[in-house]
């Protein structure tokens, strides 16, 4: 049970990113707007800057989340893993059978 934990503390980790970031879209269309307001060449440019750094905070944060959502599907993917060859070694018709069904289920669902 520890990967699931750990899953969703990645999970909210991703959340609490995506939040900060549209936090901070919302301040950079308050300050274009300000700015916007202001006129002139001078804001432009201060504008194109800000505009260059936000980007580069979203690539920088959009890179992160995905590095994060891989390393949690990584941990959860080995962890069913071996959850999947214990419970085989310990009960293996039980096992199968949940495997066969579960296989017909998606087979069905797929179909549709």
């Amino acid at each position: 049970m520890a990967s699931t934990t750990e899953a969703a503390a990645t999970i909210d980790d991703i959340q609490r990113d995506v939040q900060a970031l549209r936090a901070d879209m919302a301040k950079l269309a308050a300050q274009v707007t300000q700015l916007l307001s202001a006129g002139g060449s001078d804001a432009l440019d201060k504008l194109k800057e800000r505009v260059g750094r936000m980007q580069d905070d979203l690539n920088e944060t959009v890179s992160e989340v995905g590095e994060r959502g891989r390393e949690a599907l990584g941990d959860v993917s080995y962890r069913l893993g071996e959850a999947l060859q214990e419970s085989l070694q310990e009960h293996p018709l039980t096992t199968i059978a949940l495997a066969v069904g579960l296989g017909f289920l998606f087979g069905a669902t797929w179909r549709r």
